[in-house]
């Protein structure tokens, strides 16, 4: 069997590798080396050596553009034309068709409402009597302002006139001009109304329906019942 020869210094070399191998065994598992994690970078240290940081992610920004906000229109609106309010062909389906035995029960004119501006909503123009149209008024507050033409023969002439609830017939106001003139009669009342109105010796007559701005803003508003 051939003899395998060894020579010193080989032996005295694998002894110094079992040696290390054996220091670095007792090391680690004393803790004296720093414990690594996967995934944890190691940052050498020491002059000579560079670091380079790596960059951290910002998140991006988005910009939106801001949705207009509606805005309501609060521009005063001009009034509407006045309504000229005709005479009806069949008053006999209306609760009250006879003007009172008695005008005088009316009195003169009111004081006129206190508004720096008004309102003619509507009108009666004509030189002959009748049962006006019906027709509804929305306001809380209005007023009959009317003035009566008599040049041809003025000693004879008399205007009258009443304001009528068309559901009721219930006579609102009323009045009558004698020798022309004119007089102003205020309205605490809304809904459909119709006049019934007697002439004789008139040239012409006008009434005129007006209400102060305020009244007619508030009717127009939406939602206003």
């Amino acid at each position: 069997m051939p003899v395998i020869r060894v020579d010193k210094g080989d032996l005295f070399t694998l002894a110094g590798g079992f040696a290390v191998i054996l220091i670095i065994a007792v090391v680690a598992n004393s803790g004296l080396l720093p414990s690594l994690h996967p995934g944890t970078p190691v940052t050498p240290e020491g002059p000579g050596v560079q670091v380079t940081a790596t960059p951290t992610a910002v998140p991006a920004t988005v910009l939106t553009t801001p949705t207009p906000t509606p805005t309501a229109n609060l521009t005063p609106q001009p009034p509407a034309a006045p309504t000229r309010i005709l005479f009806t062909n069949n008053p006999f389906t209306y609760p009250m068709i006879h003007l009172p035995d008695r005008m005088t029960t009316f009195g003169t004119s009111n004081i006129p409402l206190r508004s720096n501006d008004t309102v003619t909503f509507a009108y009666v123009t004509d030189s002959r009597g009748g049962l006006t149209t019906i027709f509804t008024v929305p306001y809380e507050v209005w007023a009959l302002n009317i003035s009566v033409n008599a040049t041809t023969r003025p000693q004879y002439s008399d205007f009258k006139m009443v304001l009528c609830d068309a559901k009721t017939g219930t006579i609102l106001t009323g009045s009558e001009i004698q020798n022309g003139g004119s007089m102003y009669k205020v309205v605490r009342n809304t809904g459909p109304v119709y006049m019934i109105i007697s002439v004789s010796y008139v040239d012409s007559y006008t009434i005129l329906m007006e209400t102060p701005y305020e009244y007619y803003v508030k009717a127009a508003a939406p939602g206003t019942t």
